[in-house]
């Protein structure tokens, strides 16, 4: 009978080993390290670039007593779209075939850009806009008009977005 029991120690020596290399091992893989760290990264802010504005072809004529529209196409170099707020209409000068022409018969009205909410003119690129009935022209208006190019000076107020 002792051996029995000796063989029992042993399957319970046996037994405790293997739990205690378990252990060991768990504890091993536990017992990793970790690490952290820290630093510092950069980013660097671009700069604006000013829009643009070229006359464009208006789509009515000016007579004398009536109102007619201001065509400009507005471009974008940047490389975000940039939304257009206002534009607001200066001076008034005639080409110089026309130059007896009394541009004081000329005036300009600053318009509600595309009802309120303005344009949005795309990253590095164009938009045509229409200014409608932007400009007017009064019965003072002398024959010398006749057949005149009116160039109406334009400054366009806008944000990223």
């Amino acid at each position: 009978m002792r051996t029995f029991r000796f063989a029992s120690r042993n399957k319970k020596l046996t037994v405790v080993a293997v739990v205690v290399v378990a252990a060991t091992a768990i504890g091993v893989a536990i017992a990793a390290w970790t690490t952290g760290g820290s630093g510092s990264g950069q980013a660097q802010a671009g700069s604006a670039q000013s829009l643009t504005i070229s006359a464009g072809t208006p789509s009515s004529s000016l007579y004398p007593t009536t109102s007619a529209d201001v065509a400009a196409t507005i471009t974008n170099p940047n490389s975000y779209p940039v939304h257009v707020s206002s534009i607001a209409l200066g001076a008034v000068t005639v080409d110089a075939g026309h130059s007896g022409c009394n541009t004081s018969s000329v005036t300009v009205t600053s318009p509600q850009l595309n009802g309120g909410s303005g344009w949005a003119v795309p990253a590095s690129g164009n938009l045509n806009v229409d200014l409608a009935t932007a400009v007017s022209m009064d019965n003072t208006a002398n024959d010398s008009c006749q057949g005149a190019t009116f160039t109406v000076a334009l400054t366009a107020t806008g944000a990223s977005g």
